[in-house]
């Protein structure tokens, strides 16, 4: 029997979210033949709690010399220093970490330029590398090298692709792979009143939901602008904002929560962190809304939304228009205008029957979106290499 091919997952981004979260799920589903191993730069306890699923090893940037201080006080040569005290110095701690555990392919999860010391390490050992592009990339340098070593790349949608393809990596070497749900989780399900109860949500009152980090290109400003338009004609209405902050800073965290207190949508507008219970709160929402202000690479908090059976509502660009049908199983709209997305979540709360119809399809579109096909995508990749 042919022993199991172990893979390198190199996970380096700025915090716990979507990308994460994506990972785990696949890897839950991966075929036997392939034994994940699992690095990342980040050792907080939720990541720490991956080492009861799989393979789990911290492996922390070096910083030698600190980044901040070289590039705050614009020393001299300050880039090739910080590669020669800290990037390298972290290739090889990969490097030594992929012979120790016997890996045989590399994949970056994420995007190219956190995962630069993995990549590397890669070029080093020999090993196929494999980047799963869940994030637009900057045409920089660094970038651009890695993405010249690469045997392979999976595009979250097709934005991504173009765009990777505009910086060099060649159409065959690009198999575009959208997200994947658990559909068992992820289901039309009757709303749940004692959630309603818990949230102090009245039995009868409208609720619009986003769910996303905040982090200041999610768009929870532009919908809380959109809110008093929303609450003139639907008084009893409330919001939802379901996400933490996460990555360097809390800035933008903090002018939401002053943003929820402006005459007009204090106590309207809660703020619920971070939560577990994400398909219960999708399933109590009369609007579920995707607001970011940049272009999705893919979005996955939409197609949950779908998946729920819930009204959709996503920008006009990046992932979403990959997935939604426009008035058909959700509604596409221009971004960054908080004035058409407030006509759009009346135009979904004033049309209860037709908001049906699009529920209903959206959640028939959902199942072409599944975890065990999204794993199948990603294996057959993986075989080339194996």
């Amino acid at each position: 029997m042919t022993a199991p091919v172990p893979v390198a997952f190199c996970e380096n981004g700025a915090g716990f979210g979507g990308a994460v979260i994506s990972l785990m799920a696949m890897l839950e589903q991966l075929d036997p033949r392939y034994t994940p191993l699992l690095y990342t730069s980040l050792g907080t306890e939720q990541y720490r709690q991956l080492a009861a699923q799989t393979s789990w090893r911290h492996l922390a940037p070096v910083d030698i010399v600190r980044r901040g201080w070289l590039y705050d006080r614009r020393v001299p040569f300050a880039s090739m220093i910080d590669n020669v005290c800290n990037l390298l110095p972290y290739a090889f701690k990969y490097y030594r970490a992929f012979r120790r555990q016997g890996a045989r392919i590399v994949y970056l999860n994420n995007d190219a330029s956190c995962n630069v010391a993995a990549a590397m390490a890669a070029r080093m050992a020999g090993l196929p590398l494999v980047l799963h592009a869940r994030g637009f990339h900057a045409d920089t340098r660094s970038n651009r090298l890695v993405l010249s070593w690469l045997d392979h790349c999976i595009p979250v949608s097709q934005a991504v692709k173009q765009q990777l393809v505009g910086l060099g990596v060649p159409e065959d070497k690009c198999t575009v792979v959208p997200e994947g749900l658990d559909l068992g989780v992820y289901r039309p399900r009757s709303p749940a009143a004692r959630l309603r109860g818990e949230l102090g949500l009245p039995a009868d009152a409208p609720v619009i939901t986003l769910v996303g980090g905040l982090i200041e290109w999610k768009g929870q400003d532009v919908l809380l602008e959109a809110a008093p338009a929303v609450f003139a004609r639907y008084p009893n209405a409330h919001i939802l904002l379901v996400g933490a902050a996460y990555g360097r800073d809390d800035v933008f965290a903090r002018k939401v929560g002053e943003l929820v207190q402006a005459p007009g949508v204090a106590g309207r507008v809660h703020l619920l962190g971070g939560r577990k219970d994400i398909p219960e709160i999708l399933s109590i929402s009369s609007v579920v809304v995707h607001a970011s202000t940049q272009p999705e690479p893919f979005g996955r908090t939409f197609l949950e939304g779908m998946a729920v059976g819930r009204p959709v509502i996503a920008s006009n660009e990046g992932g979403p228009l990959d997935v939604i049908t426009h008035e058909v199983d959700g509604l596409l709209i221009a971004p960054r205008d908080p004035a058409v997305l407030a006509g759009a979540i009346l135009r979904i709360l004033d049309n209860p029957a037709w908001a049906a119809q699009m529920e209903s399809a959206a959640a028939a579109t959902a199942q072409r979106y599944s975890i065990q096909s999204h794993t199948k995508a990603i294996t057959a990749v993986l075989e080339r290499f194996a």
